[in-house]
């Protein structure tokens, strides 16, 4: 009985909604005129997507669907405006003509780049490359005495990882299976340990990052020198900043919750069995793609012979870097079908990153589309002075939109649904699209640090018997001053 009333309840409260909205639209679109409807319905369906979302309905659909509204409406209160290049004749038709075009572009560039790199992380993975790397640069930390120097050392350590191991869980389950043990042997509490290494990948940039990707691909710039030229500058500082504040934050906690070097682990008694042995020449598998981009980029071409002045994009670098890494895992085993059947991880780990995030990247464009289409943009910057103030009300308002978004579901991936409206927001107000999507990329990735439900808090806290809750409030201080130093350095470093 109870279900029956609840159900009701719903269908009437839906019924309310499907009637009122349009009635409310109709009523604006007849009083005051085109632009105010057109500002209406466009921030009608930006709310109802974002509160779709809050309600984990299924973002893909909900955002796919706010465009093809969209662009349904804008053919018909602009039949003169054409919707696709090459019209079928029928406006509605060309509606659905322009999401194919959409999506036939962006796979086979943006989606491929991302299903690539996605692909060869977990190769890299699955052939032991990713954690012989990992080996290698936790070594040298055990030599440090000064714990609370260490872990800040290891935070730096670990976002430099990040730029070849993609998977901020990943990342951190290795780390813990690594590092862990070094850091808890010289004194350092499990908390604080456990906080850093939750930590350890709060910020995404880099050639290999989505949001990097994504942001080249909508400026149309140099992968490789939009993470040099655009994040560097600004990542290193936050890293100092990140790592110098952990070693006071993480002693004040200790101190404060009395903490003592003998507290017990569940890892102490899990120990995550070490994989086969592979060879050191490994770790520098991961780092292959990095190193071709690299020397085949704009930053060095000028220092190059003629002769060897190659361009070489991500896919290129990617595939090149996949065969080496083929070939030295089957002179390793000297077993063809073991070293074939890792190949399958790479196809499957393609496929997955489809469904998770070219997904939702596919259907941002059909929504931002869908904004430009019915004229959001114009509109909305008619009524908006020109100036530094408008530059630093989109950038806010974005940020800020983002940042607590990753908070309620526990990943950053808002970004990529808002980031093609955002650019096209930017370009209407004369902003740098850089101003606005970078630190738009990295307000997800730090608003994922805060929240309880993302994967790799949920993992290294569930590895040392703590609460989430335990691991973020030990945090929350030095991430929430570098989201603000982040917000203050891209608006005076970032062009």
């Amino acid at each position: 009985m109870t279900e029956s009333t609840d159900m009701k309840k719903i269908k009437k409260s839906l019924f309310i909604w499907i009637i009122s909205i349009p009635t409310i639209l109709a009523f604006m679109y007849f009083c005051f005129g085109q632009k105010a409807f057109i500002l209406s319905v466009s921030f009608t369906i930006i709310v109802l997507i974002g509160m779709g979302i809050m309600r984990k309905i299924y973002a893909q659909a909900l955002v796919l669907v706010g465009g093809c509204i969209l662009l349904l409406i804008a053919a018909f209160i602009f039949p003169e405006a054409a919707i696709t290049s090459t019209s079928s004749g029928s406006k509605v038709i060309d509606v659905f003509v322009e999401i194919k075009s959409i999506f036939s572009k962006n796979i086979a560039s943006l989606g491929l780049i991302i299903m690539v790199i996605a692909g060869f992380s977990r190769y890299m993975n699955d052939i032991g490359a990713s954690g012989k790397l990992v080996e290698i640069c936790v070594k040298p930390l055990g030599k440090l005495k000064s714990r609370y120097m260490l872990l800040g050392v290891c935070y730096i350590v670990m976002q430099l990882l990040a730029l070849f191991i993609s998977s901020p869980s990943g990342l951190a389950l290795l780390m813990m299976s690594t590092l862990y043990p070094i850091l808890r042997s010289i004194g350092c509490s499990k908390a604080s340990v456990a906080a850093v290494i939750a930590s350890g990948v709060c910020i995404d940039y880099g050639p290999s990052a989505t949001g990097s990707i994504l942001i080249s691909e909508i400026t149309d710039y140099d992968l490789f020198s939009f993470f040099i030229e655009k994040q560097v500058p600004v990542v290193w500082i936050l890293f100092i900043f990140i790592g110098v504040m952990h070693m006071f934050v993480q002693a004040y906690w200790d101190k404060k919750e009395a903490v003592t070097s003998e507290d017990d682990s569940l890892l102490a008694h899990q120990q995550i069995p070490s994989e086969e042995k592979v060879p050191y020449l490994f770790a520098l598998l991961p780092i292959v793609p990095m190193i071709l981009l690299f020397i085949f980029s704009s930053l060095v071409e000028e220092w190059l012979p003629e002769s060897i002045r190659f361009k070489m994009d991500v896919i290129t670098a990617m595939f090149i870097s996949f065969f080496i890494a083929f070939i030295c895992d089957f002179i390793r085993t000297l077993n063809i079908k073991s070293a074939a059947d890792k190949i399958a991880g790479l196809f499957d780990q393609m496929g997955q990153s489809f469904i998770m995030i070219v997904s939702i990247l596919l259907c941002a464009q059909v929504l931002a589309q869908g904004m430009i289409k019915i004229g959001f943009i114009d509109t909305l910057f008619s009524f908006i002075p020109s100036g530094t103030h408008t530059h630093i009300l989109v950038v806010l308002s974005f940020s800020i939109l983002v940042f607590f978004s990753s908070i309620v579901l526990g990943t950053g991936s808002t970004f990529n649904a808002f980031a093609p409206l955002a650019a096209e927001v930017a370009k209407g107000a004369g902003v740098s699209v850089y101003k606005v999507l970078i630190p738009m990329h990295f307000s997800g990735s730090l608003g994922r640090s805060f929240s309880p439900i993302a994967g790799v808090t949920i993992a290294v806290a569930g590895l040392v018997g703590l609460t989430p809750f335990d691991i973020i409030k030990r945090n929350a201080l030095q991430l929430g001053s570098a989201y603000i130093l982040m917000l203050i350095l891209t608006h005076f470093l970032v062009v």
